[in-house]
């Protein structure tokens, strides 16, 4: 996708992933990854060991890939057969599952000691998620018309992920959050997208 929040969502995690990492070696795994455009886009920034995971996956054919991952099964990890990354990546993957903290503790299995995982995830605290809250009894981009039977996430936003509640399932799973940024748009009021920088601290659930 090349929408503007899309693509302030490449360019902070990519630019992130450019800071914490100067092997071009290390691996690197997007979860979620749909079309593939992370990884492409790290590709091109000359990193080598690069993993696509997800339902339906189209990535640069020198990418591996693992499909039909079904996210929001528990267990889900098992598929990728003891492998673990240096770096993961879940982008606008949280706010789609019923059961977040599943998700988050399958990936402390597949983060390697002392490796980090990028979140992005809507912004709820925003101040159109204010308003829409306080007016509709509804957050900004939540619970909308968009049903996909033909995905097993349904393409739907049906998990609320306030900041407080994520950084409570992060530190039951096994992560400690270094930092939080906002994208498209400036600050926590005013930004569309919340990017969480962990890292695995902890033994694996």
């Amino acid at each position: 996708m090349n929408d503007p929040n899309s693509l302030a969502i490449r360019a902070g995690v990519s630019g992130r992933i450019l800071e914490i990492a100067k092997d071009s070696g290390v691996a690197i795994a997007d979860i979620g990854c749909g079309e593939g455009e992370l990884l492409g886009r790290l590709a091109e920034l000359g990193y080598t060991n690069l993993t696509g995971v997800g339902w339906q996956v189209n990535v640069p054919p020198s990418i591996p890939k693992v499909e039909k991952v079904d996210l929001s099964r528990p267990g889900w990890a098992d598929q990728l057969d003891g492998a673990t990354f240096d770096i993961m990546t879940a982008t606008e993957v949280l706010e789609h599952l019923v059961n977040p903290f599943e998700f988050l503790t399958q990936l402390r299995r597949l983060t390697k000691p002392g490796g980090r995982l990028i979140l992005t995830f809507p912004n709820v605290h925003n101040w159109r998620s204010i308003v829409g809250y306080a007016l509709g009894g509804r957050f900004s981009g939540f619970f909308g018309p968009n049903w996909n039977d033909n995905h097993p996430l349904h393409d739907q936003h049906i998990f609320i992920p306030n900041h407080h509640l994520v950084r409570y399932f992060l530190g039951l799973a096994g992560f400690e959050i270094v930092a939080i940024d906002y994208l498209f748009g400036n600050g926590k009021l005013f930004g569309t997208t919340a990017m969480f920088d962990c890292r695995a601290v902890t033994p694996k659930l």
